[in-house]
C-alpha cells in the first residue's frame, strides 16, 4: 500500500530564538515552534494541566503562572476544561491575552468514538472552554468504550463497535467545520497509526501524543511519525517524578540519571532542562506539568541552549526502563495498544 511507505518529509521547525550556548553557526538559532502538516504552528513547550495534587486550585495556579511567564500552549487534561476556560476568559477580557496568542490542545474521550459523537464531544468541551475552536483535537485513546447501566444502577464500560477509521471520519468532520485547526491521535501504536493514516480520506493526522522520555524513547515510532509528517508530542517528558512507582524496571527516575546530572552541570542547566531539551532538539513537543513557579520557568527556558551531537548520542544510548503509563485497565480491549515487545 503506497501510503505505508516512509516519506522523506518532516515537520518544519520555525520561529527561532537566539542561542547562547556557543554552538556551531548552524545552531545559532533555536526553534520555538514546529509547523504541522497543514501549516498550523505548534509551540514546542506546552503546559500539561493534569495535577499530581488532583486539585482545581493547583491547576488554576499552574495555568495562571504559566501564562504570566509567557507560555503559549496549554494541553487540556479531561476534567480541567472549566478551569482552563475561566482563566482564559479572564485573561482575554482583561486584554492580557488574545485568542491568537494561545494554542489549545484537547482530546476526544474514549466514550465518544462513534462518528456522530465526535462533534458532540468537542462542542461540549468548547462550551466549558468558552472558545469557538481549539487548535488541536486528539483521539485520546484507540480504545473506544460504550457505557451501559447495570441492574444495580452502576455504569459498565464495554468496547465500542466503532472502528478507528469511523472515529477518524468524525475527526475529519470537526476539522472541516473549523471547530479545530488540526487533528491527531494519542496513545496509538505503529499499526494503529498506519491504519488511521491509510484510511484517512480527507485529512491525515497532524499530531501524535504519546509517552516519550529518556527511559522510553520510542525510536521506531518517532521515525515513523516524522517520516509521515506527523508531528509528535511527548507527555510525561520528565518521567512523571511526582508518581509513586514500584515497578522494578523504573527504579531510577530520568531526573536522577547520572548522565543527566553530569550534563546539567556541564551546561549550567537543571536536570529537567536537559531532559526537555533532548526531546525538543529531536523536534518533539513537550508538555510537562508543574505547580512550581520556578520549575515552570525552567521548563520554558529549556529551549534557550543546544546540546552537542556527542551528548545527544550519549543520551540516546541510556538504557530503557519501560513505559510508565500502561493503562492496564484496558488491556482486554481489542484495540489495547501496548505489549511486552514494544519498541524500547
Amino acid at each position: 500500500m503506497p501510503e505505508k511507505q516512509i516519506l522523506d518529509k518532516r515537520p518544519a521547525v520555525i520561529q527561532w530564538v537566539s542561542s547562547k550556548s556557543g554552538a556551531s553557526p548552524r545552531r545559532d538559532y533555536i526553534p520555538t515552534k514546529i509547523r504541522m502538516g497543514n501549516g498550523v504552528e505548534l509551540p514546542f513547550i506546552g503546559l500539561g494541566t493534569s495535577s499530581v495534587e488532583n486539585s482545581e486550585e493547583a491547576t488554576e495556579y499552574s495555568i495562571r503562572t504559566a501564562l504570566d511567564l509567557g507560555y503559549t500552549h496549554i494541553d487540556v487534561t479531561p476534567g480541567t476544561h472549566k478551569t482552563v476556560g475561566n482563566v482564559l476568559k479572564e485573561y482575554m477580557d482583561s486584554g492580557k491575552l488574545t485568542r491568537q496568542d494561545i494554542f489549545i490542545t484537547t482530546k476526544l474521550p474514549c466514550i465518544s468514538h462513534s462518528r456522530a459523537s465526535v462533534a458532540t464531544s468537542l462542542n461540549s468541551q468548547l462550551k466549558f472552554l468558552q472558545l469557538d475552536y481549539v487548535d488541536l483535537f486528539l483521539v485520546q485513546s484507540p480504545c473506544g468504550m460504550s457505557v451501559r447501566q447495570t441492574t444495580q444502577g452502576r455504569k459498565r464500560y464495554e468496547p465500542t463497535n466503532s472502528s478507528l477509521p469511523e472515529t477518524w471520519k468524525g475527526m475529519e468532520d470537526v476539522y472541516k467545520l473549523k471547530l479545530t485547526r488540526a487533528i491527531g491521535i494519542s496513545n496509538f501504536n505503529i499499526d494503529q497509526i498506519t491504519t488511521v493514516y491509510c484510511n484517512a480520506n480527507v485529512v491525515k493526522p497532524h499530531n501524535l501524543q504519546v509517552e516519550v522520555h529518556l527511559h522510553w524513547t520510542q525510536k521506531d515510532l518517532v521515525v515513523l511519525c516524522q517520516s509521515l509528517n506527523v508531528s509528535l508530542t511527548a507527555y510525561a517528558p520528565l518521567g512523571s517524578p511526582g508518581l509513586r512507582l514500584t515497578d522494578e524496571k523504573r527504579d531510577t527516575n530520568p531526573l536522577d540519571e547520572p548522565l543527566v546530572t553530569y550534563l546539567a552541570e556541564k551546561y549550567n542547566k537543571s536536570p529537567a532542562q536537559i531532559l526537555l531539551k533532548q526531546l525538543t532538539q529531536r523536534n518533539i513537543v513537550v508538555i510537562p506539568r508543574s505547580t512550581n513557579a520556578q520549575h515552570l520557568k525552567e521548563n520554558l527556558d529549556s529551549l534557550n541552549f543546544t546540546i552537542s551531537d556527542n551528548d545527544m548520542e550519549a543520551l540516546a544510548n541510556v538504557k530503557s526502563r519501560g513505559r510508565i503509563y500502561t493503562y492496564l485497565s484496558r488491556r482486554d480491549h481489542p484495540e489495547y495498544p501496548f505489549n511486552e515487545n514494544d519498541d524500547e
